[in-house]
Order: structure tokens, then sequence, then C-alpha cells
């Protein structure tokens, strides 16, 4: 049964997810073969894929603004890419994912899907090391052929439109059709790819996502441009998140009705032929058809974790701070688990 870990976007805010996924394999001895990276996300499973974990806590408790972004004042950047731009980002991505490390990742076998939006298709695209990745009609499938594609593709899954500069992932592709295509954060299309670790055939789903269950309103009056910008940006992300969680969930909650209705009619004398007899029509072929339900296991802050507006404000105590409550995070949510049905606790 393949397993899979889903990471939300969230910037700084991926230090929830780090204390999440350092206990789910420290703890719980968890290895995923499935791991798909939003935004943050998209940073955080190339390393969880490796076990690298103490390179993934050193990153998200000790970073700071200046290691990741070079901000600058908005009246200066109307004619720009964006706000800021991430040359330091860059420079942290290319010194982790040298061009070992994406050798061992492909000689690993772990199927990391990183996520994409291009600007000129609008095309949700998701990047892979996968040998054999499903095609979907809901998003592109890209298959990564080299060491400098797969950090350009972690650096457009990080790039939080207007705020930090698209990507050309495909720029020294050979016999890349459209070069010059640019990319930005996955999240602007999927939030939470939930979805792509279904399509790759994950049967168990660790999701985290950073957006809060419960959303503090804040009646202060917006009075400036920035400060607007950054509020519509975070709402637009939140009902982007809750999108992407519905579908899945939904779709899940029919498989579990379905097969209690099977083991109802089972219990009734109804023998296992006819009762698949029942659910097997043919002139209406649905995805319902001879499928299991999936189990999705989805961690979530209660509240909101800090970081600032799309998660870019880097402090290293706040984020050792987020770090901890990912890993309280996960304990509450074991500890309302029905032990009988899962395995791994």
């Amino acid at each position: 049964m393949k397993n899979a870990l889903v990471i939300s976007g969230g910037g700084s805010k991926g230090a929830f997810s780090v204390g999440v996924v350092k206990d789910l394999m420290n703890i719980y001895q968890l290895d995923f073969d499935v791991l798909v990276g939003t935004s943050t996300g998209a940073l955080i499973v190339p390393l969880a894929a490796l076990g690298e974990l103490e390179k993934l806590e050193q990153l998200y408790t000790s970073v700071t603004d200046e290691q990741i972004l070079v901000k600058y004042n908005i009246g200066k950047r109307l004619n720009a890419h964006s706000i800021f731009t991430a040359g330091p980002l860059s420079d942290k991505i290319d010194a982790l994912y040298t061009d070992d490390y994406f050798k061992r990742l492909q000689q690993s076998g772990k199927e990391v899907y990183l996520t994409t939006t291009c600007l000129q298709t609008e095309d949700l695209v998701v990047f892979t090391t996968a040998q054999n990745p499903v095609e979907s009609s809901y998003y592109k499938v890209r298959k990564i052929v080299s060491p400098d594609q797969f950090r350009r593709a972690i650096l457009a899954s990080s790039s939080q439109p207007v705020f930090m500069p698209p990507v050309k992932v495909n720029k020294t592709v050979p016999g890349e059709a459209f070069p010059e295509h640019q990319f930005v954060d996955g999240g602007v299309r999927e939030y939470a790819g939930l979805g792509i670790a279904t399509d790759a055939g994950a049967q168990e789903i660790f999701t985290i996502i950073h957006s809060a269950q419960n959303i503090k309103q804040d009646h202060a009056e917006q009075t400036s441009l920035f400060g607007i910008l950054e509020k519509a940006i975070a709402i637009f992300i939140t009902d982007v998140g809750a999108n992407d969680l519905y579908g899945p969930l939904h779709y899940n909650r029919g498989l579990s009705y379905i097969s209690k209705v099977k083991a109802k009619m089972k219990s009734l004398g109804v023998n296992n032929a006819d009762i698949e007899a029942y659910f097997n029509v043919d002139h209406v072929p649905g995805a319902y058809q001879n499928k299991e339900p999936l189990k999705i296991h989805l961690i979530q802050p209660q509240d909101d974790l800090g970081g600032g507006p799309g998660g870019l404000v880097f402090n290293p105590t706040e984020m050792k701070g987020m770090v901890l409550k990912g890993q309280l995070a996960l304990q509450s949510y074991v500890a309302h688990l029905n032990k009988d049905e899962i395995d791994w606790v």
C-alpha cells in the first residue's frame, strides 16, 4: 500500500509541517512513497523524501527575511516582475538540492510532485521525479529531466506571484518548445495536492495544511495598498485551500458510505457476487466503482500560526514555536484516532 505525504503552501508557516513530519518519521517510523509539495511544501518534501530531517529543521528554524527575500518599497517596483526578489532563496535551493542530491532522489524511487502554475497557459503544472506519472485532465504533468529543472521547479512552486518573480522552469531543457514560459506558486491553482496523491496511487494520505481551523477576524480598516493586497491574497489562499480539500474528502465520504452499505448487505445475508453486481452499473461508469475508501489524515493548526500574510515573515524564534505546534497538533490528532483501525500508531 502506497503512503503519501501532502504539504500545502504557507511560507514560513511550513515550520509547522516540519514538526509534524519530524515526529511522523522519527516516532512512528513512517516512510512515504509519494510526496506532494506546494509552495513551502515544495521546499520540504524533497528533503523529507530522503529523511534529511535535521537539515529540514535547521532550514525552518534559522532563516531570516534577508536569507529568503530582498524586500523593496512597493512604489519602486510597479514596473517590475514582483515587489520582492528571491535571489537568497534561489541560492539556498541551489545549496540544498545539488546535482548529487537529485541523483540520490531519483535512485531512491520516491515519487516527488511539485505543483506550479503556468502564467502563459494558466495550467496547473506538476513537475515530478516519478518514472511513470499518471496523466490527468485536471493538471499537466512534466517529468523532471535534470537537476537544474528540479531546482527551478522548487523555486517556481515557492514563488508567490506579485510578491516574488516568476521562474522559467524549462529554460535549460533541451528541445523545450516553450522555454520562456513562466511559472509561479502552485497554490494559485492547488493549495493542497490531495488529488495528485490519489492519482499517484496512494491509499493512505497524510495531509498537512497551514491555514488555521479558527479564522480570526480583523475588524481594523485596511488603509494601505500593500495591506489590502496582502489581505486579499490571504483570503484567496483560504478559499483555494477549502476547495482543494472539499473534493477529495467528499469523494472519500462517498466511498466510505458505499463500503458500509456493502458491509450491511453482507450482514443481512447477501452474497459478495450479488453485492458487487448491484454496485457495478455498466451504462453509468463512475469513479466510485471498484474503489476502496482512502485513509486520509488531515493535520492542521487550530489557530493562526503567525509568520505574517502569506508566511513571508521569517522569524527564527516564531518558527521554532511553529515546529512545536506541529508536534503538538500531531499528538492531538493521534490521541483521537481509533487505534484498532490504524496500524502505524
